[in-house]
């Protein structure tokens, strides 16, 4: 049986799954090149980056041999700077929003789970859901903690212009929110495993085509 990360990530954690993706970028890698490399399927991947279970030591020596990296460099949290990144501020929030509303929940409620892990964190949110300039400069380990905690990939975030990501992610977005317009109780995403967005927006359409359950 499988064993859940304990607690909530650590900032070492957090480090080296932002330097996987500092260096698969610097290689000019996607996320399936990368996993193709390393011998990872998706889901397997997902449930480490989002932080459902921590990556082994043959996890960490595969990546490394897959981006052309020593092992130690990849787990050496000194290797893995604050990666900032320039986003649209608008739209990156809007995202958000759309993930806040997914769960029921209020910007509040968001920022009390971050300032619990990092008041920074908290704080950097903050600043993006009351940005008024067209762009924000934004710590990415901010928006890896919001997708977290809304169990969506990071990339909804950290790499809004991939129309594959945006478009699965959305559609699960909806069949969640048909799910708790039905009463249903919410399910964890990643159990779907690679079913179509278009199969996920047909089931959100035949939740709000019965009537609420009782």
């Amino acid at each position: 049986m499988g064993r859940g990360a304990v607690g909530p990530p650590s900032r070492y954690s957090r480090r080296v799954v932002a330097n996987v993706d500092r260096l698969r970028q610097a290689k000019g890698l996607t996320v399936g090149e990368l996993l193709t490399r390393a011998g990872m399927t998706k889901s397997y991947y997902q449930s480490r980056a989002g932080f459902s279970l921590p990556y082994n030591t043959n996890d960490i020596e595969a990546l490394a041999a897959a981006l052309g990296v020593s092992p130690e460099e990849l787990a050496n949290p000194a290797a893995a700077p604050r990666i900032e990144m320039r986003v649209p501020a608008g739209p990156i929030a809007e995202r958000v929003r759309r993930l806040i509303a997914s769960h029921g929940s209020r910007e509040s409620d968001l920022l009390a789970v971050l300032d619990g892990i990092d008041p920074a964190l908290a704080e950097s949110a903050r600043a993006l859901l009351a940005a008024t300039t067209n762009t924000v400069v934004l710590d990415e380990e901010v928006l890896r903690a919001v997708t977290e905690w809304a169990d969506v990939p990071a990339e909804y975030l950290t790499d809004y212009t991939d129309e594959t990501v945006t478009d699965r992610t959305e559609a699960e977005l909806e069949l969640r929110e048909a799910m708790r317009e039905a009463g249903a109780s919410s399910i964890q995403f990643r159990a779907l495993g690679e079913m179509s967005p278009d199969a996920l927006r047909a089931i959100a359409r035949s939740l709000r085509g019965r009537p609420p359950a009782t």
